[in-house]
């Protein structure tokens, strides 16, 4: 996934604690190739990691629900990069170009629903 990314691309990551979106970024910035140091921004809500594109992860977890992103300069980032978003159903809507949801079934399972815009599913090699 990391690989489609392209600046302005943001990505709202859904699901209950322990599901994997950390996991997922992880992924999504090594495919972007940037480096493995990946770890939930919880407590500092920003991580920056350059790569072919940039990725900034974003975790709202702390965060008011209603919060306009606007406000922590994330039009800014998209202009040079792209976002991925944790707990994304606390920002005001509009800023995501896709989103993925994770769901744990059970300890050794999940389930994974991506809605992507046309281009990046198409690149992705969903469409």
């Amino acid at each position: 996934m990391g690989r489609c990314l392209h600046p302005g691309d943001c990505l709202a990551l859904r699901g209950q604690l322990g599901a994997g979106k950390t996991t997922l970024v992880q992924g999504i910035v090594a495919g972007a190739g940037g480096d493995q140091d990946v770890r939930s921004p919880t407590f500092l809500l920003h991580s920056i990691h350059p790569g072919r594109v940039t990725i900034h992860h974003l975790d709202l977890y702390r965060l008011p629900n209603g919060v306009d992103l606007a406000s922590l300069g994330l039009d800014e980032h998209l202009e040079e990069g792209a976002a991925v978003v944790e707990w994304a159903e606390r920002a005001t809507p509009g800023w995501y170009t896709g989103e993925v949801e994770l769901r744990l079934l059970d300890e050794r399972r999940r389930q994974v629903r991506l809605r992507l815009p046309a281009e990046l599913a198409r690149e992705f090699g969903g469409g």
